[in-house]
C-alpha cells in the first residue's frame, strides 16, 4: 500500500471543519493495540467498546489525528457526529481516487473462499488488493478499500450482510465495476426474514454496478439466474453451462479433485468438497475476463491457505475440519463430503447449532438430522439449543446413534469412546458455537 492524503483532504471527505495541522498521513487505524506511529486513529463506537476513550492512548504512541466525536487536549482532532460514518465517507473518497476494476462478491456460502480464490487468480498477473479475513461489514469494507494504493491494479472487496439494505451502502463506499453471488440459501433469517429477503438483499450488490459492469451469474442457482435479468451490462455465466462450464468432477486416488472445466481444461485440486468447485469456476471466469492464463497453481496455493474444510487425522479419527461457520446449506454440503469420504469408517457428525435462522429455525435443523441419515451418518454427535430437534430427526431417519450434549469436552470423550481406525468425523457448527474446541479436547486426549 502506498497513498498520501493531508489531514485537509479528510476533513473535506467527512464533512468536518479543516484543522490547522498542514500534516500527511498514509494509514488509518481503529484499534491503538495495532497503531503505527503516523496513522489517523478512528474512534468507533460499538456495543462493548467506546474508542472516545482510547483517543489519548492514540496520541501516546503516535497518531498524527484523531476522527473522534470529541475533541481531546491531546492531538489534533477532526471532530464528526458519527466516527464510523466519517470512515467510510474518507473510504469511499479514497476509491474515488483509483480508476481501477473493483470486483465485489457476496452469498449465503462460499464468499470468503471465492474472494480468496478469484484474488489469487488475479494476481498470478495482476498487483491485487483483497478484502482481509472475512472483515466484510459496514467498518472491514471501508478499511479493506484504505489498503488500495497507488500501485493497486484490480480490487477484490467481500461483502456480507445480516439485513436489507447493507450491501447496497458498501456499493456506494466500493462503487464495485464487477460483482458474483455466490449462492443464494437460507442464512441470517432472523434479519431478513424470508429466503426472498435474502435473495432481494443479495441482488444489491448488481443493482451497484455502473451499466458497463459484468455480473459473473452461477448458472445452477435459479435466484442467481433471476437477479441477472436486472442487469443491463454483461454477464458471464458459470457451472453447469455458461462462459465457464464444468465438464466434469472426480477425486484422484490420491483424494485429490479433478475439475474438467471449458475453456482452460483439467485442474488438479487439493479440494474435498464438491460445493467449492462453484468458487473455483467463479475464480476462472473473473481470471478470464483479466486475461489470466494460469490457473492451477495460484488456486492451489490459496486453497492450501484456505482456513474452510481442513483435512486433520487425530488419533485414530480423519477429521473434517469446517468449524468456521454454518448454514442449512453450508451444512447439507459438509454432510455430503462426509458421506463421500473415501474408506470403510464409520462416518459422524459433530454438528452445532445452525444460529440466525428465527422461526424456521426448527425444521431447518431437522432437515439437518435427516439429511444425515439418509447419508449413512453412524453418529451424530449434537449441541446448542436446536440439536434435539436435529438428533430426533436423525433417529427417525435411522441414525443409529444420536445424542444431544452441552460441553465440548463431553462430546469429544463420547467420539473417542466409540472411534475406531479409518473413522470420518465432521466438525461443523456456526461461529458462536465454537466447536473447534471439540477438536481440541480430541488432540489433547490423544497426544
Amino acid at each position: 500500500m502506498a497513498w498520501t492524503h493531508s489531514l485537509r483532504e479528510l476533513a473535506l471527505a467527512v464533512g468536518a471543519a479543516a484543522p490547522e495541522s498542514e500534516a500527511v498521513f498514509h494509514s488509518v487505524s481503529t484499534d491503538t493495540r495495532t497503531l503505527a506511529p503516523g496513522d489517523v486513529f478512528f474512534a468507533l463506537r460499538g456495543e462493548r467498546f467506546d474508542g472516545n476513550r482510547f483517543v489519548a492512548e492514540a496520541f501516546a504512541k503516535g497518531a498524527c489525528a484523531a476522527v473522534t466525536n470529541e475533541a481531546d487536549p491531546t492531538g489534533t482532532c477532526i471532530v464528526v457526529k458519527d466516527p464510523l460514518h466519517a470512515l467510510q465517507s474518507f473510504a469511499a473518497c479514497h476509491r474515488q481516487r483509483y480508476s481501477i476494476p473493483v470486483f465485489a462478491v457476496t452469498g449465503s456460502c462460499g464468499k470468503t473462499m471465492a474472494k480468496d480464490l478469484t484474488a489469487a487468480v488475479l494476481a498470478s498477473k495482476h498487483r491485487v488488493v483483497k478484502t482481509h479475513s472475512n472483515l466484510n461489514n459496514e467498518i472491514g469494507c471501508p478499511l479493506s478499500l484504505l489498503c488500495v494504493g497507488d500501485d493497486t491494479q484490480i480490487m477484490v472487496v467481500e461483502m456480507g450482510a445480516n439485513h436489507a439494505g447493507e450491501i447496497a451502502r458498501l456499493c456506494v463506499i466500493a462503487r464495485p465495476t464487477e460483482s458474483a453471488i455466490t449462492m443464494i440459501a437460507p442464512a441470517h433469517l432472523e434479519g431478513f426474514g424470508s429466503i426472498e429477503r435474502v435473495a432481494e438483499a443479495k441482488a444489491e450488490i448488481v443493482a451497484g454496478l455502473p451499466e458497463d459492469g459484468i455480473f459473473y451469474v452461477n448458472v445452477d442457482d435459479a435466484r442467481c439466474v433471476k437477479i441477472a435479468e436486472s442487469h443491463r451490462g454483461r454477464c458471464m455465466f458459470f457451472g453447469s453451462a455458461g462462459d465457464v462450464t464444468l465438464r466434469s468432477c472426480r477425486f484422484s486416488e490420491a483424494g485429490e479433485m479433478l475439475l474438467d472445466i471449458d475453456p482452460v481444461g483439467e485442474l488438479r485440486l487439493p479440494l474435498v468438497c464438491r460445493a467449492h468447485t462453484t468458487n473455483v469456476l467463479l475464480a476462472v471466469a473473473v481470471g478470464i475476463t483479466h486475461d489470466v492464463t494460469r490457473f492451477e497453481e495460484p488456486l492451489r496455493e490459496a486453497i492450501a491457505d484456505s482456513t474452510r474444510f481442513r483435512l486433520l487425522q487425530v488419533g485414530p479419527l480423519e477429521i473434517i475440519d469446517d468449524t468456521y461457520n454454518a448454514n442449512p446449506a453450508s451444512m447439507a454440503a459438509a454432510l455430503r463430503t462426509l458421506a463421500e469420504r473415501p474408506g470403510a469408517g464409520a462416518r459422524m457428525a459433530v454438528l452445532g447449532e445452525m444460529l440466525e435462522l428465527g422461526d424456521a429455525a426448527v425444521e431447518l435443523h431437522q432437515e439437518v438430522g435427516r439429511l444425515a441419515g439418509g447419508l449413512g451418518v453412524a453418529y451424530l454427535f449434537a449441541c446448542g439449543p436446536h440439536a434435539a430437534d436435529m438428533a430426533a430427526a436423525a433417529r427417525a431417519a435411522h441414525v443409529a446413534h444420536a445424542e444431544v450434549f452441552d460441553e465440548h469436552e463431553a462430546i469429544a470423550e463420547a467420539v473417542a469412546s466409540v472411534a475406531r481406525a479409518g473413522d470420518k468425523v465432521l466438525m461443523k457448527g456456526s461461529r458462536g458455537m465454537r466447536m473447534e474446541r471439540v477438536i481440541e479436547a480430541l488432540q489433547r486426549r490423544y497426544s
